[in-house]
């Protein structure tokens, strides 16, 4: 693949790869994973069954957790992207969407250390699909597209409100980060863009609608207000062209 590759072309490759797991139950991916990580520690740990799981976990055994989840997600990904994360690397492109272009050896989300009562439980929040986040902001951003037959401002509109309504009751009074922030706004404008075919550099966009949404926040505003700020959609929809 030519190194100079246009970003555009990877962001749209990666999504379309990414799409049919978006109707895939966020329940069935964690699922996926915790067994075949489960069955990859059978054989060093001589088996799993329930008086090692119930007893306490070890931070040995925490650490074989992670890198068995580590190994499964880089093979997940590079089965369901298939060349994208190489072209990616070649293009000097960086980590991409969610670090879904991330080389396989600067992947790396620690060991982890036990912290729960038994190896059961450690083992079901340790074993996690390692994308399932990003597929997340997939689904979300279909949902809307499909909802409002992908016009763009309409999307948008319906994307923004209820990520709103989905976090405001939650995180109402918090302040140890901007609404933006929770609202993850910047993941899913890029993925909104692509979904819809706009024109726009989509990790650009995603900064554009970030810095729109700051602009129109009152100083110290968090989770106060009935909805989304006043003039937030229409500056994020000039931000975009829209």
């Amino acid at each position: 693949m030519s190194a100079d590759i246009p970003v555009r072309e990877l962001w749209d490759r990666t999504h379309l790869a990414l799409l049919p797991w978006t109707r895939v139950p966020v329940g069935d991916l964690h699922a996926r994973c915790g067994e075949a990580v489960t069955s990859t520690l059978a054989a060093p740990w001589d088996g799993c069954d329930d008086e090692l799981l119930d007893a306490p976990a070890t931070d040995g055994q925490i650490h074989a957790i992670v890198a068995a989840r580590r190994t499964y997600g880089l093979g997940w990904r590079d089965a369901v992207l298939g060349d994208v994360a190489a072209d990616a690397r070649a293009a000097g492109l960086g980590n991409g969407p969610g670090g879904l272009w991330t080389p396989a050896e600067h992947w790396n989300h620690g060991r982890g250390r036990a912290f729960r009562p038994t190896l059961r439980q450690n083992l079901e929040f340790f074993s996690t699909h390692p994308w399932a986040a990003e597929l997340e902001h997939l689904r979300t951003v279909r949902h809307a597209v499909e909802a409002s037959s992908a016009q763009p401002r309409a999307t948008l509109a319906l994307l923004f409100r209820t990520a709103w309504t989905n976090n405001a009751t939650e995180r109402r009074g918090w302040d140890d980060a901007e609404w933006w922030q929770y609202l993850e706004i910047e993941a899913l404008t890029s993925w909104a863009v692509v979904a819809l075919g706009l024109p726009h550099d989509p990790a650009g966009a995603g900064t554009a609608v970030e810095e729109a949404a700051e602009a129109v926040s009152p100083p110290g505003w968090t989770w106060s207000g009935a909805g989304l700020p006043d003039g937030f959609l229409d500056t994020a929809f000039a931000a975009l062209g829209l």
